[in-house]
């Protein structure tokens, strides 16, 4: 069954959120970069104010490690919300955004917070490596703040649209809906209770009808809208990676890319989207697409076993879809 929150979609994956740049501050003001009476009003009201500082932050599982630019005092805050409420920043550099913060990444991004993440993930670990300085929240915020201040080219703004948004949104209700189907189905199997069975129907509607208004908005990404002229696929498998990982298609090199999808051997609890792939490969196998269904015959008459075959295919989708996300940013 996909469930959104118990089969988490990657390890602390970063999904490009929206950010218009630091917002103007007016020179007449608090001390905090805000007019007066502005700056102390609640986060993402119309009239609040964002400082003009800059934050560096690690997510811990429960709290918010912050530590403030020319400031060695780590702070830790029970939210992102909490934290940015009390410091104002206009600026916060993270390493990633986990997938159970970026709701609340999204709103402070569309009021004007702007956000700033590792290019390569993997620089933490190595400076971490390199400094001798054991894995913590307060070591890893304090690194960050040190990288950011020798190598600022390191990182990069997280940028998306409203169109892709929107399809995000629509893609998480998607898996959601598309679970409780088939939780309904497998009632209905297991009882003939007319209320189960008219839950099922109407569940598979809100499916189908969603996965239309999913097509229909995500062929407004221009990826999408790429990979269903030139590859002939779509669905909102598709939409979900697409409006989800768009970064890790442009900026993982290959490999990466095929580890971060779990495509290399068998996995007990594959991330949400290597299912929503492995989906969309069987779709293709199912529908008997000429590409696809082609490369699992043949890896079929090798004697491999339909699941290595499915895995085949997903994993050819993966990289056709790198491969046009690279060019159409080249």
């Amino acid at each position: 069954m996909l469930k959104k929150h118990a089969l988490d979609p990657g390890p602390r994956g970063i999904e490009p959120i929206a950010t218009q740049g630091p917002p103007a501050h007016s020179e007449s003001g608090g001390g905090d970069g805000c007019p007066d009476g502005v700056g102390h009003r609640p986060v993402g009201s119309a009239n609040w104010c964002h400082g003009g500082k800059v934050v560096f932050v690690d997510f811990g599982r429960k709290k918010i490690y912050a530590v403030m630019d020319g400031s060695d005092e780590l702070l830790v805050f029970d939210s992102l919300f909490a934290m940015v409420e009390k410091l104002k920043p206009s600026t916060i550099v993270v390493d990633d955004i986990p997938r159970s913060q970026q709701n609340a990444v999204a709103e402070l991004a569309r009021s004007g917070v702007v956000f700033l993440r590792l290019k390569h993930l993997e620089k933490l670990p190595e400076d971490r490596k390199k400094n001798g300085v054991r894995k913590s929240d307060e070591s890893d915020v304090r690194l960050l703040r040190m990288m950011h201040h020798r190598h600022p080219g390191l990182f990069q703004p997280i940028f998306t649209s409203p169109e892709e948004l929107k399809v995000r949104a629509l893609t998480e209700l998607w898996v959601e809906l598309a679970g409780l189907k088939k939780s309904a189905k497998h009632a209905r199997t297991t009882t003939d209770n007319p209320v189960v069975t008219e839950a099922h129907k109407t569940l598979r509607k809100l499916v189908e009808k969603l996965a239309v208004e999913i097509h229909k908005e995500a062929l407004r990404l221009p990826l999408y809208r790429r990979v269903h002229e030139e590859l002939r696929v779509q669905g909102p498998c598709l939409a979900y990676i697409i409006s989800h990982d768009g970064w890790a298609l442009t900026a993982l090199p290959r490999y990466r890319l095929i580890i971060r999808y779990a495509m290399t051997h068998h996995h007990k609890r594959r991330p949400l989207r290597s299912q929503l792939l492995i989906l969309l490969a069987k779709a293709a196998v199912l529908h008997k697409h000429s590409r696809y269904s082609r490369i699992y015959e043949d890896y079929r008459q090798k004697g491999k076993t339909h699941w290595a075959a499915i895995l085949r295919v997903a994993k050819r989708l993966l990289i056709y879809i790198r491969q046009l996300q690279r060019t159409q940013k080249a």
